[in-house]
C-alpha cells in the first residue's frame, strides 16, 4: 500500500512538474505577444489622446484679441452679456464643459455656464502660471468625487500688459470612452503623481489615490531577457505599460489583463501534463509486474529487521519490562529489569512475581496468589511497591500490571520504574520545606515585632506633632493672660478701675479662645456613633444658616435644594457640627473677597444624596489637597484653630458611613463634597 502511495504520490510529482513546465513554457511565449500587443496598444493611445487634445490648443486664442474681450477687461461692463452669448455659442460650437473670461488677478468677468463650475483654487493655479509663462498655458485638474478638468489658457493682452485671461475647459472623459468596453485599462497621473483619469469603472481615480484599492508593482524578466512589468489591483493581475508623455507631463499607463494569458497557459500545462501521465502510467503497469515477485522477499526482510528493532527497543528501555503467564510466573524479561533485581537469565524461569515483590500487600502480589482463573481485562496502573533484588535488598518501585493476551494465550506485561532517586528527592525537599516553614515563623515573628516598633514610633510622632501644635496654639493666650493680670496690678495700684475691667474682657475672651481649643480636641476624640437615624436636611441646614446669620451678613448665600429632598442616614449633633465647620471655614476664606458667596446646593440620586459646598474664598496650594484632612494641618494665623475642624468634619463623615471630597473650583475658591446614605433607620447593634 505505502509503494502504492508512492507511486501516486511520484505520478502526482511528475505531472506537477510537467504540467509547470508546460504551462511556464506557453505562458512565456505568450507574455511575449502580449506585451508586443500592449506596446502597440500603448502608442495607439498615445496618438489618440494628442489628437483628440489636438483639436482644443487653438480655442482660447480665438479671443484673446477680440475688441469686445479686451474692453471687458479694460473695465466696460456693459458688454458683459454680449460677451457671456459668444462665450455659450463657442462652448456648444467646441464641445467644451465652460468658457470664462477672466481679469489679470483670476475674477470672472464672464462665463458661458452657470454657477461656479471652477474653484478658486484652480483660478489661483491658472493666473500664476500665466503671469509665470506670458503665454497660454495648459493644466489638469482633479478633485475628488469629481470629474477632471483640463484647462487651457491664453493671455489677454493690452498695450503689452496682461490684462486679462481666457479660460476653456474641457471634460477629460472623453480620452477614456472609447475604451470604456475593452478589459484594458488606462491610468493617466499628474506630475505629483495622482492619478486623475481612469478608463475602469471598477478602478476609478479617487478609489487609487485613496488607496482603497492596493497597487503592487512587479518587475520579473522572460527566459530570453525581456523584462516585464505587472500591477496588481486588489486581486487583478495586469500587464503594464507606463510612458512619461513629456509635452503634457503626463504618466501614462496602459494596463493589460493577465487572466488571459493565464488561462490559456494552463490550459497548454495540462495538455503536456495528461500526455505525459498517459506514458508514465503504461511504464508503470510494466514496472509493477516485474516488481510483483522482489516485494514479498522484501517484506520479509522488513519483517525481520522490525523485529529485531523491537527487541534492542525492548533491551536498551530505562524501564523494567516482565512478561507472566496465567499463573505468575515470569516468562520473559528485558535488559533493564535484569539489572534491577541483579539475577542472570538462566534463573528467570523458575521465578514468580510474588519473589520479586517484597510487600505482600501489594495488589500484584495478590491478584495471583487469590485469583485460579484467567483475568482477561486487568489493569493495574503506577503502584508505589517494595521491590527486592536477587540478593535480598529492596528498592521502591512504581509497578504496573496490564492485560496482554498473544497467540490465543493470555499473558500479563509488568512494567518498573525504579524510584529511588525519586523517594530520596521527596525526602530532600520535606526537609527543606520544614526547614523553610521554621524561617518563615522565625520571619514572621520578627516582622510582628518591628510593626509593634513601629506603630509605637507613629504613636509617639502623632503625640508629638498634637502637643507641638497644642503647646504652640495655647501659648499665645497663655502670655496674653499673664501680660494682662500683670497690668491689672499695675492699674489697680493707679485706681484705673475702667482698664481692669477692659483688661479683664480680653482675659475673657482668650480664655473663651482656649476653651474652644479644648472642645476642638474633645470633638476630636467622639466615640462612633450608637446608631444612625433617618435625618430631615433642611431644618438642620437652616439651623447651620442661623447660627452663622451674623458671618454670613457680607456673604451672598443661595440654597438649592431639590422637592421633596429625601431624608439622610446621620447622627443629629455630628451633622450640625459638619455643616457648621465647612460655613465657619468659608467664612475665614471669603473675609478678604470682594463680592463674596456661597452656594449650598443638594442632588438626591439611586442610594445616596449629595451635598456641594461651594465658595470664592482664597482656596488652598494643590499639594495641600492631599493633607487637607490630616489632624492638626491649618492655613490660618497661630491663635486662629488648632487644624482640626476638617479633620472632625472626615472623622464625623465617615462614622455616619457617608464620605466627603475637596477639590479647587473655578472661581479659585473651594468645593466641599459631602455624600450621604438615604436615610434608612438602622436597629441597634
Amino acid at each position: 500500500m505505502r509503494r502504492k502511495w508512492s507511486l501516486i504520490g511520484i505520478s502526482l510529482i511528475l505531472v506537477s512538474v510537467f504540467f509547470w513546465g508546460g504551462r511556464e513554457t506557453a505562458r512565456q511565449w505568450l507574455t511575449v505577444q502580449a506585451q508586443h500587443s500592449a506596446q502597440q496598444d500603448l502608442l495607439n493611445a498615445i496618438a489618440e489622446i494628442r489628437h483628440a487634445l489636438l483639436r482644443f490648443y487653438h480655442l482660447p486664442y480665438l479671443l484673446n484679441n477680440n475688441p469686445d474681450v479686451v474692453a471687458l477687461t479694460l473695465g466696460d461692463t456693459s458688454i458683459t452679456d454680449e460677451v457671456e452669448n459668444t462665450l455659450s455659442q463657442l462652448d456648444k460650437a467646441a464641445n467644451t464643459k465652460g468658457w470664462y473670461i477672466l481679469s489679470d488677478k483670476g475674477k470672472v468677468l464672464a462665463s458661458s455656464v452657470d454657477g461656479d463650475y471652477i474653484t478658486s483654487q484652480d483660478l489661483d493655479a491658472i493666473v500664476r502660471d500665466v503671469h509665470a509663462l506670458g503665454e497660454g498655458t495648459s493644466m489638469v485638474r482633479k478633485t475628488k468625487g469629481v470629474s477632471p478638468f483640463y484647462y487651457l489658457s491664453s493671455p489677454i493682452f493690452s498695450e503689452l500688459n496682461i490684462v486679462g485671461i481666457v479660460v476653456v475647459q474641457l471634460d477629460l472623459r472623453l480620452l477614456t470612452d472609447q475604451w470604456l468596453a475593452s478589459s484594458d485599462i488606462m491610468l493617466l497621473q499628474n506630475p505629483e503623481g495622482q492619478f486623475f483619469l481612469s478608463s475602469s469603472d471598477k478602478f476609478s481615480a479617487d478609489a487609487l489615490n485613496d488607496g482603497d484599492i492596493d497597487i503592487q508593482t512587479k518587475v520579473s524578466s522572460l527566459w530570453q531577457g525581456d523584462t516585464i512589468r505587472t500591477w496588481q489591483l486588489g486581486r487583478s493581475r495586469y500587464f503594464a505599460q507606463t510612458i512619461q508623455l513629456d509635452d503634457l507631463k503626463w504618466q501614462l499607463s496602459y494596463l493589460t489583463p493577465i487572466s488571459s494569458v493565464e488561462r490559456n497557459a494552463a490550459a497548454a500545462g495540462w495538455s503536456v501534463a495528461m500526455l505525459f501521465l498517459l506514458l508514465f502510467l503504461l511504464g508503470v503497469i510494466s514496472y509493477q509486474r516485474h516488481q510483483k515477485n522482489l516485494s514479498q522477499r522484501r517484506i520479509q526482510a522488513l519483517i525481520e529487521e522490525s523485529e529485531q528493532k523491537l527487541n534492542q527497543m525492548i533491551n536498551k528501555t530505562q524501564v523494567g519490562l516482565l512478561l507472566l503467564d496465567e499463573k505468575g510466573q515470569v516468562v520473559d524479561i528485558n535488559a533493564m529489569a535484569i539489572s534491577m533485581f541483579g539475577f542472570t537469565g538462566e534463573l528467570t524461569s523458575k521465578i514468580k512475581i510474588s519473589q520479586l515483590i517484597a510487600d505482600r500487600h501489594s495488589p500484584i502480589v495478590l491478584l495471583f496468589d487469590q485469583y485460579k482463573n484467567v483475568i482477561e481485562d486487568i489493569n493495574i496502573n503506577a503502584q508505589e511497591s517494595i521491590a527486592k533484588r536477587h540478593d535480598g535488598s529492596t528498592f521502591p518501585a512504581l509497578v504496573s500490571l496490564t492485560a496482554f493476551p498473544f497467540h490465543d494465550r493470555h499473558f500479563y506485561l509488568v512494567t518498573l520504574l525504579d524510584i529511588t532517586k525519586r523517594k530520596k528527592a521527596e525526602e530532600a525537599l520535606f526537609e527543606a520545606n520544614t526547614l523553610l516553614a521554621q524561617r518563615v515563623e522565625e520571619r514572621t515573628e520578627e516582622l510582628h515585632e518591628a510593626q509593634a516598633q513601629l506603630i509605637e514610633s507613629s504613636k509617639m510622632a502623632a503625640m508629638g506633632r498634637m502637643s507641638s501644635a497644642i503647646a504652640h496654639e495655647l501659648n499665645q493666650p497663655l502670655t496674653g493672660l499673664r501680660t494682662l493680670v500683670t497690668t491689672n496690678g499695675v492699674l489697680f495700684d493707679r485706681g484705673e478701675g475702667e482698664k481692669i475691667l477692659s483688661n479683664n474682657l480680653l482675659i475673657d475672651k482668650l480664655i473663651e479662645r482656649m476653651v474652644d481649643m479644648t472642645t476642638q480636641l474633645k470633638t476630636f476624640a467622639y466615640n462612633k456613633p450608637d446608631k444612625l437615624d433617618a435625618i430631615a436636611l433642611p431644618p438642620v441646614l437652616e439651623e447651620a444658616l442661623r447660627i452663622y446669620q451674623q458671618p454670613l451678613e457680607r456673604v451672598n448665600v443661595r440654597i438649592r435644594l431639590p422637592e421633596n429632598t429625601p431624608s439622610i442616614l446621620a447622627e443629629e449633633q455630628r451633622l450640625r457640627q459638619v455643616l457648621g465647620n465647612l460655613i465657619s471655614n468659608a467664612c475665614d476664606a471669603m473675609a478678604n473677597t470682594t463680592q463674596p458667596h456661597l452656594i449650598i446646593s443638594v442632588a438626591a440620586e439611586k442610594s445616596s444624596v449629595i451635598v456641594t459646598l461651594s465658595d470664592n474664598g482664597i482656596g488652598v496650594e494643590e499639594e495641600a489637597l492631599e493633607t487637607l484632612f490630616d489632624p492638626f494641618t491649618t492655613t490660618k494665623k497661630i491663635g486662629k484653630g488648632l487644624g482640626l475642624g476638617l479633620s472632625i468634619c472626615a472623622n464625623n463623615m465617615r462614622d455616619m458611613e457617608g464620605g466627603i471630597t475637596a477639590r479647587k473650583n473655578n472661581h479659585g475658591g473651594m468645593d466641599f463634597e459631602l455624600v450621604f446614605q438615604l436615610g434608612k433607620t438602622k436597629p441597634d447593634e
